[in-house]
Order: C-alpha cells, then structure tokens, then sequence
C-alpha cells in the first residue's frame, strides 16, 4: 500500500502543495460536477453510511462493526455494504466463509464476521441484494463520496492525530473533498483517539460531534 505524501500533513505551505494546488481545483471542479449529474436512487431500507473526506484508514471500519452490533442487539438485522477494495472479486456478491482476503479484501472478511456483508461498486444492486436476503438496515462502510445511493444518515470519522491534514483536496493535500462540502452531508461526526489538534473546535455546533476509541 502506498504511503501517503508527508506533506499532506504538515500545517505549513510546501511547495509541492503549492505546485500541486492547480490541480487540485480540476479535480474538485470534475468531482462535482460527477455528483451534480449523478442519479442518487433510495435503498428500501434505512442506510448508514460511515464515511469519512480525508482518504486512507480513519477508523470506519471499526465504526462500522460497533454499530453492526449495537443494531443487532437492538433487534435488527442489518448487513454490510462495501465496495471490496483490493479483491479480485468485481461481482457484487456475499462474503462467504470460503472467500480470502485476495478475492474480497480484509475489511470485507471482518464485517462477515459480525453481519452479512455484500462487496461490489454498485451499492444499488448490493443493497437490493441484502434487501432479498431479509435486511431490514444497511450499513454502509465508505462510500460518503458515492452519490448513487441515497443515505438516511451518514456519519464522518476523524483521526484524532491526523485530522484534516494541510486541510486541502488532492493531490495537495489528503481530502477527498472540502470539509465544508462534507459537513454539509454530515448528521454526525466521531474523532477517533486523542482529539490532538482541537478537530472537534473545527465541526458545525449543529452536527453531533462524538470522541471515543472503539474496542472490537
């Protein structure tokens, strides 16, 4: 797995963000005009989206499982929707206890092990899929960028030591989108660790703000 640019994560300016910053503007020009033109369609069930703007591991995956659980014992059945990254498997399918972590990736394999977990691109098709196989819930792990598929409530997750980065899209910086966009789509946000930079400062006072450490 590639590592990620030091100076994504350094608050001062350098100068290959700065080169970087021109390219930067195509790219959230060409991703919003992808989400202006995209068809969002509506899931029969309620879907949870855990997400996060900043790209690479912030914490979801974890997220995702304690809400898994906390709905099942609620009396739900909810199921997993993830894309599968880095399985050879395109298909959208479920992750059986015959599947490795080549074919559908290890995140898939954990959430299988908690719920019912469906991988494929098209969360539409992955989501009637669990629908047909008695889910009652979907929780969706990544995909907050995904405008395909509509979410009943979404919630961002924060590094705690990293946060935002220099705060800018790629490639001069770490996020997937501008944290004001983001927080527009927001109805919760969780730090996850220590709150070392004082996120929690940054978030809208409207939207719920959460720090804790998940234990899985």
């Amino acid at each position: 797995m590639l590592r990620a640019p030091s100076f994504w994560y350094k608050k001062e300016n350098s100068l290959f963000s700065m080169l970087l910053f021109p390219i930067s503007i195509i790219y959230r020009l060409i991703s919003f005009i992808h989400f202006v033109l995209s068809k969002t369609k509506k899931a029969s069930i309620p879907v949870i989206c855990i997400g996060n703007i900043v790209v690479g591991g912030a914490g979801k995956t974890p997220v995702a499982l304690k809400i898994g659980k906390i709905l099942k014992l609620s009396g739900y059945s909810p199921h997993f929707l993830t894309r599968g990254y880095s399985g050879k498997i395109k298909n959208n399918l479920q992750v059986k206890s015959h599947h490795s972590a080549e074919e559908v990736g290890d995140e898939s394999l954990i959430l299988s092990s908690v719920a019912p977990t469906w991988i494929g691109a098209n969360r539409i098709k992955s989501a009637l899929l669990a629908k047909n196989n008695k889910a009652d819930c979907l929780i969706l792990d990544d995909g907050f960028q995904n405008p395909n598929i509509f979410k009943d409530f979404s919630i961002i997750v924060i590094d705690g030591k990293q946060g935002f980065g220099n705060a800018r899209v790629l490639p001069s910086g770490p996020l997937r989108e501008s944290i004001k966009r983001g927080m527009k789509r927001a109805n919760a946000v969780i730090i996850i660790g220590k709150d070392e930079l004082n996120i929690k400062e940054t978030i809208p006072s409207s939207i719920p703000c959460f720090l804790g450490k998940f234990d899985v």
